[in-house]
């Protein structure tokens, strides 16, 4: 049984995603940021422009220029650390380690080109709304979701290369 993706795959899924991220933020940008609107895509589903300049649901959102440049820089080195980590990793944790960086990468990029961050995906139930996000926070929601079923739920768990 292969152990894990290998650095090459790794390091190719990490820049796909961060590639997919930033094509979905500069297309956000260029149709909901410019004229400030918002698109209903379901009842219960629109694509409406969110300038996050905080971190996961909207926290640290007055953090200035200390957040944004530390936040950045927390970003790039727990990336650095998963990225190293992911090799040594099982398959799916390896494979959730390179997620969550890509989409910490997609974030980070936000920081240093616009100060904030770009979200744009609202679930809403009438006028009850959950926290815009982005590709980015998907990419590290499922990331984190692989390594913790791989952590709890399979037999790779007990696997670490030395």
């Amino acid at each position: 049984m292969k152990k894990n993706f290998g650095i090459f795959n790794l390091l190719s899924i990490f820049l796909i995603f961060i590639f997919f991220d930033y094509v979905s933020k500069l297309w956000a940008i260029e149709n909901l940021f410019m004229q400030y609107r918002s698109i209903e895509l379901t009842s219960f589903l629109s694509m409406t422009p969110v300038w996050n300049s905080g971190i996961s649901f909207g926290f640290f959102q007055d953090s200035g220029e200390l957040g944004r440049y530390g936040f950045t820089g927390f970003a790039f080195l727990v990336s650095i650390w998963l990225i190293y980590s992911s090799i040594k990793l099982p398959r799916y944790s390896s494979l959730g380690f390179i997620l969550i960086a890509s989409g910490a990468i997609g974030n980070a990029i936000d920081r240093i080109l616009y100060g904030k961050v770009v979200d744009f995906i609202d679930f809403h139930i009438e006028d009850l709304h959950w926290p815009a996000f982005n590709l980015a926070d998907t990419i590290i929601f499922i990331g984190a979701t692989l390594f913790l079923y791989n952590q709890f739920f399979t037999i790779e768990r007990t696997y670490y290369e030395k």
